[in-house]
């Protein structure tokens, strides 16, 4: 059976491939590859909001935070739906007349250069986790099956390499196109794999009476879970690979119909997916938390195995690439173009496309330090919330001097390494010391603003 996952393995990683290099001819200017000509179409954008929150954080954290928590995990899940929602209405303010490649041109157009490369450089830090997250899931869903063929680390590199080349070779483009193939993967494998699961298994009804399982806030308690939901409204609002996404639509159409049906589509996905992790606290008890999808199929006969390994690998990838894409348009964009003098469009391709293997080889580095996925993440997901504070300040209040807004993005940082070491993770998630913070220097800064103007006046 073994020998049998293996090869459905090798089929899809060289459909991918295949895939990346095919549209290679489509991503030769910097706009093609960054963002796809600004030319996608509703099912192209659908899939790549789809993919982008159906990852190793949705999909296999989920499940692995089912296995632990019960549905009560989904909370952290419900943020990111109500933030796309409300992305879609907000979808002109972040396109800003199609001009936009990524958060810098946002914070830019309301603080200036300083605090602008400043959010940018918050974003890309966190996207490189979220990047080395997708990684460390796919070395656990591979290891744990394939332990006759590949390691942890090996599973990793499988993983890192897959979607860096075809990302590295045809650019955003690429990355639509072949999370188009993965969304139909994880569809069609996790509910024909799940689905097998609860009817044969019965582990639901057993469940249901054990513990915390389904209760709607287990053993989170109502406060933990509300502030999972709230910081990835914060978290998604303004994250890269949506901005990548909204600035690659055909028009504002495509951008806002695209990012609701990807959200619809991911919904049901993540659901699953947390059942699945409750099946396998029934079936395997004292298994690694990390395992606990993998290990359902020992469960599962090899011909809706086969699906359902594709199923759950495949989000790593469909999640990993959008975040890749989202880091190299930072990077570029932001950082390495303006500093290095590259006016050049050829120029510009090539350092992109190093950057996109400089990013997946530092994210698969990163990888060997990851222990918890959904823990982790929601930790450094403050860094993200304080770039939507201060962007919807200026959006709402306007008028203040951006010395404010980049003291308030430095801070974040400092405050949650001050946060660390004060040890206050059991008392109170960092997400609201940061927001009091951030708020009190926004808030300081528009006072004293005005101040300054009615003196003047």
């Amino acid at each position: 059976m073994k020998g049998t996952y293996f090869f459905a393995i090798l089929a899809y990683v060289f459909l991918l491939w295949l895939t990346g290099f095919l549209v290679t001819k489509r991503s030769r200017s910097s706009e093609a590859y960054l963002v796809a000509s600004r030319s996608l179409s509703v099912p192209l954008v659908s899939v790549l909001i789809a993919g982008t929150w159906l990852g190793g954080v949705s999909v296999v954290g989920m499940a692995q935070g089912a296995y632990i928590h019960g549905i009560s995990a989904l909370w952290f899940q419900a943020g990111i739906w109500v933030a796309m929602f409300i992305t879609a209405l907000l979808f002109e303010k972040i396109i800003q007349g199609r001009t936009t490649y990524s958060i810098i041109d946002i914070v830019g157009s309301l603080y200036g250069k300083r605090t602008a490369q400043l959010a940018g450089l918050l974003q890309f830090v966190f996207m490189v986790w979220v990047i080395t997250m997708n990684i460390v899931g796919g070395g656990a869903i591979l290891s744990f099956i394939l332990k006759d063929y590949l390691s942890f680390g090996q599973g990793m590199l499988l993983t890192a390499i897959v979607f860096t080349l075809y990302n590295a070779a045809g650019g955003f483009v690429a990355t639509a196109y072949t999370n188009l193939i993965h969304i139909g993967a994880m569809i069609f494998g996790i509910f024909l794999g799940g689905i097998y699961l609860i009817v044969n298994t019965g582990a639901l009804s057993r469940m249901e009476h054990t513990a915390h399982y389904f209760q709607p806030f287990g053993d989170l308690g109502a406060a933990q879970a509300l502030s999972w939901a709230y910081i990835n409204v914060t978290l998604a609002l303004l994250a890269q690979p949506v901005i990548n996404t909204a600035s690659s639509a055909r028009g504002p159409r495509e951008g806002k119909v695209g990012i609701i049906t990807g959200n619809l589509i991911a919904i049901p996905v993540v659901m699953m997916a947390a059942l699945c992790g409750i099946v396998a606290k029934d079936a395997f008890p004292n298994e690694p938390s990390l395992s606990a999808l993998p290990a359902l199929l020992q469960l599962l006969p090899a011909s809706i195995g086969v699906f359902f390994l594709i199923a759950v690998w495949a989000p790593l990838m469909s999640a990993g690439s959008p975040y890749l894409m989202a880091a190299t348009t930072i990077a570029v964009k932001g950082y390495i173009g303006p500093l290095m003098g590259v006016t050049s469009d050829r120029k510009l391709v090539v350092a992109s496309r190093l950057t996109t293997v400089g990013i997946g080889v530092v994210s698969l580095l990163l990888g060997f330090f990851v222990r918890d996925i959904l823990k982790e993440i929601t930790f450094l997901a403050v860094l993200m919330s304080a770039v939507v504070y201060v962007v919807f300040f200026g959006w709402v209040v306007k008028r203040i001097p951006g010395t404010w807004a980049f003291v308030a993005l430095a801070g974040t940082p400092a405050m949650l390494a001050l946060y660390f070491v004060l040890g206050l993770r059991g008392l109170v998630h960092p997400i609201w010391p940061v927001t009091i913070y951030v708020l009190l220097v926004m808030c300081t800064g528009l006072v004293v603003s005005r101040e300054h103007g009615s003196h003047r006046a």
